[in-house]
């Protein structure tokens, strides 16, 4: 959204976050070896989408999740969900997320 004259055009307001939340830590009992500290880099970028006016009007969810993750400290990778099984991810979790409509 960082061209202005072409923002309605790039717009995919229907788009959803399927991924691993700072939630999903406790809920799936994921190991403290998959909790990556936020770099400086990672830092900057998620205060800058957090200062994106639409993300506050169009997606709420999404900027609840950004501030805890900024607020946390840490990030997931996706493929942290396949410490303990390798299928887990394509076995349990995303289809339990789709199933439960856990995504924004």
């Amino acid at each position: 959204m960082q061209l202005a004259y072409d923002a309605n055009v790039l717009r995919v307001p229907e788009i959803r976050w399927l991924g691993v939340f700072t939630s999903d830590f406790e809920e799936y009992c994921l190991p403290d070896c998959c909790q990556l500290q936020l770099s400086s880099e990672d830092r900057r970028k998620l205060e800058g989408i957090l200062t994106r006016c639409y993300l506050h009007k169009e997606a709420p969810e999404w900027r609840l999740k950004l501030e805890a993750m900024l607020e946390m400290g840490v990030k997931f990778e996706i493929e942290a969900l396949s410490a303990s099984s390798i299928s887990f991810l394509s076995q349990e979790y995303i289809p339990q997320q789709i199933r439960l409509g856990r995504y924004i």
